[in-house]
């Protein structure tokens, strides 16, 4: 299972193309593991069609990598980055990141939590517990 912040979604790529970007884990936990979501995403899409996995060497408190994910016929570039913590998956085709967001539904775990407050001059308010009624 992977744990996600918010709904997956698929946006215009920076650099062209489209992403499906998975925003989990928290900023700069070095222990949240892509490599082994990637894992598990490749074997869920296996099933799909033939499906392999490639990503540069291990590197002790590795940021910004970049590797491929080969999906039958189609390259998909991947990109996950330990700073801001997502996931993204990135290819020229819209309906083919479409067609992965839908076959990764069932890994995908929604982890709601508190919006934070602000007050008026902008600063972070402490969070506010209601108390039992009385």
């Amino acid at each position: 299972m992977i744990e996600v912040h918010c709904r997956p979604a698929i946006e215009r790529h920076r650099k062209g193309g489209w992403e499906l970007v998975l925003w989990t884990g928290n900023a700069f936990d070095y222990s949240t593991p892509f490599r082994e979501m990637l894992a598990d995403i490749a074997a869920l899409l296996n099933r799909e069609a033939p499906t392999s996995l490639e990503l540069p060497e291990y590197e002790t408190s590795e940021d910004d990598v970049e590797g491929e994910l080969q999906f039958g016929s189609q390259t998909i570039r991947i990109y996950y980055e330990h700073s801001l913590s997502y996931l993204a998956l990135i290819s020229d085709s819209e309906p083919t990141l479409q067609k992965i967001a839908n076959w990764l539904q069932p890994l995908l775990a929604l982890v709601v939590t508190a919006p934070l407050a602000f007050d008026a001059q902008g600063r972070l308010r402490a969070a506010v517990h209601a108390s039992p009624a009385a």
